[in-house]
C-alpha cells in the first residue's frame, strides 16, 4: 500500500487538509515506545490505488527538540513502511517561517510535494505567491490549495500520484535532489563535519547525518546508536566539528538564508487597496485593537479568567442534564433486565457490572465533549494561544508552560477530560508531569465526601470571620489545598521522574476569526470516540471486579436475624409499615453481606494500618468502595451504616455523617484527615483507566497509584498524629 505522510509546522492547515482527504476513515495512533500521537487514514488515489495517509505531529523543525520532532524524523527516514511521498504543509501567508521544514525534509531524500495552503488568507492579506516560480526554484513540485474549502486538494492528489508513479526517475523540468544538495552553501563548520562522515555514511544522505550533528547526544542514542559514536568519535578528533547546539544555529541560519534568496521575487505584498485588501488591513487592526486588551497585564488576565471560568462552569455544569439523561438510561436498563431476567449470577453481573461500567463510561461523555467543544472553539479563534500567554508565568511555578493550564483547570470538573486535554502540551515530560497531577485537582467527585464531612462534624460550629460558615471555609481550604499540593508535587516531579526545563513557550498569534463548526465537530467527535474505545473497555473490566470485591463470598443473613426481621414484616398491620419493615430487612441483608464480601474482609484486615489516620474498618471499606469512583464512598458507608437510600437523596450524605459521628465517633480531627486523604488519593478507576489510555503504559498508572495514595496516607497521617499530639482530638 501506498504510504503518504502529511508534515508541517503547527497551524498552517495540515490536520484540516488531513480531515479532508480522510474523512471519517482517520485513527489515532502512537509510535511504538514512545507516546506521541500521530493519525492515520485511509483513501483513494486518482487511479483507485489505496493510500495510507499519516498526519505528522507538528513541528518547526526535524531537530529533536522535543518528542514531536523526534517522532517525526523517525516516521519519515527510518520507520517501516517509509512514506512513498512527503506532503510539506506550509502556510502561503508566512513562507518565510513555514519553508524551512520543506527544506530539511528534502534535505532527507523524501520525496516532497509542497502545498501552498492558507492561500484564501494570503489573498485577502494581500500576498501574492508565484508557485510556479517557487516550484522551479525548489525543484519541488508546489500546489495552492485551502484546505478548509477543499480547494487545489484534487490538484494535490493528482500531483502526488505523478510524484509516486516517477519517484524512481527525474520529474521533468526539476533538478535532481543529489543535484540540488550538492549545491547548497553550508558554514564551514558544517560542511567539514559533513565531508568526513560521508566518508563512511553507508549511503547516508547529507541531510541525515547533518541531523546527526544536531541532535543532542542522548536522543541520537537513543535512536541510533552506531551513528551516535561516529559523530561522538568525530568531535574526539575533529576540535572544529560543532556542538549540537551550534550545529543547531548554524543549519537554522543557513535554511533561512536559503528561504529568502529562494522567495526574492517570489512573494509579493500589495499595498491595501480595493475591498479584499481592504477587508485584510481592518481584520488585522481589529486584531491589533482586541490584543491591546487581550494581552493587557491587568485587563488581559481579568478576560482571561472569565474565560476560563465560563469554560469551567460548562463543563461543571452545563453538562449536568445530558449526565443525568445518560445515568438515567443506565437506571432504566439495569431496571429492565433487572425485570426481565430471573435471580441469577449471570443477572447480577450484567447488572451490577457490565451496565454499571458502561454508565460510568458513558456518563462521563457529555464533560469531555463540552471541555473538547470549549477548546476547539477557543484554538479555532485564535484565543487560545493567547491564553497560554497569560498562564505561562503561573505555570512555571510548577514546573510546566502556559498551556498546561487548561488541563489542570478541567480537571476540577473531572480529572479525566483533564488528563486528555494534556495532549496539547508540546513535550512528553510536561504531558507526563500534567497527567501525573491532574487527579490532585478537586475534581466534583470528591465534594460529596467533602459535604458528608463537613456536615457531620463542622455543621455545629459558630461562624467565624464575621459570619462565614467553617465548614464552607474547610471545604475551600481543600480546594486550595489540593492546588498547592500539584505545585509542589509538579516541581518534584520535574527535577526527579521528567526532568529538564520547561519548554519554551513559543507562540503563533493568528489573526482572530470565527471557529468553523466543522472543525470543531471533528475534534470534538474524535475525543468523545477516542474516550470510549479506548478507556471505556477498561472502566467496564475494573467496574465488573471492585463488583466482585463487594459481592463475593456471599454470606447470607443469621436464620435469627433474618427470622426477627420477617416477623416484623408479618406482623405490620398497614402497607406503609410493612414496606418500612421490608425495607429493613433488605438493608440488614446488604449490609451483612458487605461486611462479609472480600471488600469488608479486606476492611478489617487493614484496619491496623489505617488507625493512625484515624479511621475505622468501617472507613476503610469506604476507601475499598471509593476506588470505584470517590463519590462512592457516600452509598458504600450508607451500606455500612445501615442504610440503602440511592445517592440522589440529598439527605444521604448528612445522616451518613450524623451516623458515622454516633457509630464511629467521627471527630473534626478525624473528619480533616479523611478529607486530606480523599484530597490526594488516586481512588479513581476510570482515571487510571484514562492515564493508561494516554500514557500507552500501565507503568505511569501504576506508579500514579504508588506516589498519589502514598502521599495522602502520610499527609492524612500527619494530620491526624500532630492534631492528636496538639491535643485537638482523635477518633472516638
Amino acid at each position: 500500500m501506498t504510504t503518504v505522510a502529511l508534515a508541517g509546522n503547527p497551524n498552517t492547515g495540515k490536520s484540516t487538509l488531513f480531515s479532508r482527504w480522510t474523512g471519517l476513515s482517520a485513527r489515532t495512533a502512537n509510535f511504538p515506545g514512545v507516546t506521541v500521537e500521530y493519525r492515520e487514514g485511509g483513501r483513494s488515489g486518482p487511479d483507485g490505488e489505496p493510500w495510507r495517509v499519516l498526519d505528522l505531529p507538528g513541528c518547526y523543525s526535524l531537530s529533536a527538540l522535543s518528542r514531536e520532532e523526534e517522532v517525526a524524523h523517525e516516521l519519515l527516514v527510518h520507520h517501516r513502511p517509509r512514506p512513498d511521498v512527503v506532503v510539506v504543509v506550509v502556510d502561503a501567508a508566512n513562507l518565510e517561517r513555514t519553508l524551512g521544514i520543506a527544506l530539511q525534509i528534502d534535505e532527507l531524500g523524501v520525496p516532497v510535494v509542497v502545498a501552498l495552503n492558507l492561500m484564501d488568507e494570503a489573498r485577502r492579506a494581500g500576498v501574492l505567491v508565484d508557485a510556479q516560480r517557487l516550484s522551479e526554484r525548489l525543484g519541488l513540485p508546489v500546489v495552492s490549495t485551502v484546505a478548509t474549502t477543499g480547494e487545489g486538494l484534487d490538484a494535490l492528489a493528482d500531483v502526488v500520484h505523478a510524484r509516486l508513479q516517477q519517484r524512481e526517475q527525474t520529474r521533468a523540468g526539476l533538478v535532481t535532489p543529489a543535484e540540488r544538495h550538492a549545491s547548497v552553501a553550508w558554514p564551514a563548520p558544517i560542511a567539514a563535519a559533513l565531508r568526513a562522515l560521508r566518508a563512511e555514511a553507508d549511503g547516508q544522505s547529507d541531510g541525515e547525518m547533518l541531523w546527526w550533528l544536531t541532535a543532542d547526544p542522548p536522543i541520537l542514542r537513543r535512536w541510533h546508536p552506531e551513528a551516535a559514536a561516529r559523530v561522538e568519535r568525530l568531535r574526539q578528533t575533529e576540535a572544529d566539528t560543532p556542538a549540537p547546539s551550534a550545529a543547531r544555529r548554524l543549519a537554522a541560519a543557513s535554511r533561512f538564508a536559503r528561504v529568502d534568496a529562494l522567495l526574492d521575487g517570489v512573494v509579493a505584498r500589495q499595498p491595501s487597496r480595493g475591498q479584499a485588501h481592504e477587508g485584510a488591513a481592518t481584520a488585522a487592526r481589529w486584531t491589533e485593537r482586541l490584543d491591546a486588551v487581550v494581552l493587557h497585564p491587568v485587563w488581559g488576565v481579568v478576560l482571561f479568567l472569565a474565560a476560563m471560568t465560563v469554560l469551567f462552569q460548562a463543563v461543571f455544569a452545563w453538562s449536568d442534564p445530558a449526565i443525568d439523561a445518560i445515568d438515567g438510561a443506565a437506571s432504566a436498563a439495569a431496571d429492565l433486565v433487572q425485570s426481565a431476567l430471573p435471580p441469577s449470577m449471570f443477572r447480577d453481573v450484567l447488572v451490577h457490572g457490565v451496565i454499571a461500567g458502561i454508565g460510568g463510561t458513558l456518563v462521563f461523555l457529555p464533560q469531555i465533549g463540552v471541555l473538547f467543544l470549549g477548546i476547539a472553539v477557543l484554538e479555532d479563534s485564535g484565543y487560545m494561544g493567547r491564553a497560554a500567554f497569560l498562564a505561562d508565568r503561573l505555570m512555571r511555578l510548577a514546573g510546566l508552560q502556559g498551556k498546561a493550564f487548561v488541563p489542570l483547570l478541567s480537571a476540577f470538573a473531572c480529572n479525566i477530560p483533564g488528563i486528555m486535554a494534556a495532549r496539547s502540551l508540546p513535550t512528553w515530560a510536561e504531558r507526563l508531569v500534567t497527567i501525573l497531577i491532574a487527579p490532585l485537582m478537586t475534581c466534583a467527585a470528591r465534594l460529596p465526601v467533602y459535604t458528608m464531612v463537613t456536615a457531620a462534624v463542622f455543621a455545629g460550629s459558630a461562624p467565624v470571620l464575621g459570619g462565614l460558615s467553617l465548614g464552607g471555609l474547610v471545604i475551600a481550604g481543600m480546594y486550595l489545598f489540593g492546588v498547592l499540593m500539584a505545585v509542589a508535587v509538579g516541581l518534584i516531579l520535574r527535577r526527579f521522574v521528567a526532568p529538564g526545563s520547561s519548554s519554551a513557550l513559543l507562540l503563533e498569534l493568528p489573526r482572530y476569526r470565527w471557529p468553523r463548526p466543522t472543525d470543531v465537530a471533528r475534534v470534538v467527535w474524535r475525543r468523545m470516540a477516542t474516550f470510549v474505545t479506548g478507556t471505556g473497555p477498561v472502566i467496564v473490566a475494573l467496574t465488573v471486579l471492585l463488583w466482585a470485591l463487594m459481592t463475593f463470598p456471599r454470606v447470607e443473613l443469621p436464620a435469627e436475624r433474618a427470622a426477627e426481621l420477617q416477623a416484623a414484616i408479618d406482623a405490620a398491620t398497614t402497607a406503609d409499615a410493612r414496606q418500612e419493615a421490608a425495607a429493613a430487612l433488605e438493608r440488614a441483608e446488604a449490609q451483612h453481606a458487605l461486611l462479609h464480601s472480600a471488600a469488608g474482609r479486606i476492611g478489617h484486615a487493614i484496619e491496623p494500618a489505617i488507625a493512625p489516620l484515624g479511621f475505622d474498618w468501617r472507613i476503610g471499606i469506604g476507601l475499598i468502595g471509593s476506588f470505584a469512583a470517590r463519590e462512592v464512598m457516600v452509598p458504600v458507608m450508607a451500606q455500612v451504616y445501615g442504610r440503602s437510600e440511592a445517592l440522589e437523596d440529598d439527605a444521604l450524605g448528612d445522616e451518613v455523617g450524623h451516623t458515622m459521628v454516633r457509630v464511629s465517633g467521627l471527630t473534626p480531627l478525624v473528619g480533616v484527615s479523611l478529607m486530606v486523604f480523599f484530597a490526594i488519593a488516586l481512588q479513581c478507576l476510570s482515571t487510571v483507566a484514562a492515564i493508561a489510555r494516554e500514557t500507552r503504559s500501565w507503568r505511569w498508572p501504576a506508579f500514579a497509584l504508588l506516589y498519589l495514595n502514598g502521599l495522602a496516607y502520610l499527609c492524612s497521617l500527619a494530620v491526624f498524629q500532630i492534631g492528636s499530639a496538639l491535643g485537638l482530638g482523635g477518633a472516638g
